[in-house]
């Protein structure tokens, strides 16, 4: 076997008349270009921008409905036997510190006839009820991933403060 190898590599290296050594090097080369062509295709390829399906539609300026309504889930809860307040659903806002407008702080809740709690954005409320934002004059509870809005009771002023927007 060695024999024909070297008989066969003696009789077809003077024909290509390149040496060992630099077919090797030159089989490098090719094979690093074609990894580095193979690599900026692939970046190509995931960097490039994708057209959506559908084209965008613009929303006019006059439409004032808003796009996302918080869902009241209580009634439709009521019809498939859910009792008032054995969960969590009888949620009083008393006050609020909100924190920029993030959706972070810290929520003053009565919850159940019980006697108010600061819970901060994210903590539980109760089994499955989650607070989920905290805004300026409400705040948002996530009900096991339906989105329930709270809003705090406007109560008047006293007198002799004037209420300035």
């Amino acid at each position: 076997m060695k024999r024909l190898i070297s008989m066969l590599r003696d009789r077809m290296w003077p024909r290509i008349g390149i040496s060992g050594a630099t077919l090797v090097r030159t089989c490098t080369v090719v094979l690093v270009l074609a990894l580095a062509v193979t690599i900026t295709s692939w970046f190509l390829e995931f960097s490039a921008r994708r057209t959506p399906f559908e084209p965008v539609r613009p929303v006019t300026a006059g439409d004032s409905a808003p796009r996302t309504q918080a869902a009241d889930v209580a009634p439709i809860a009521f019809l498939f036997g859910a009792v008032p307040g054995a969960d969590g659903s009888d949620i009083k806002l008393v006050g609020v510190i909100a924190q920029g407008l993030a959706g972070k702080g810290v929520a003053l809740l009565a919850v159940d006839g019980r006697p108010p709690l600061a819970l901060r954005a994210g903590e539980e409320i109760a089994a499955g009820v989650t607070l989920a934002e905290v805004r300026a004059d409400r705040v948002v509870v996530s009900r096991s991933g339906a989105i329930q809005e709270i809003r705090m009771l406007a109560k008047p002023a006293p007198e002799g403060i004037v209420r300035v927007r």
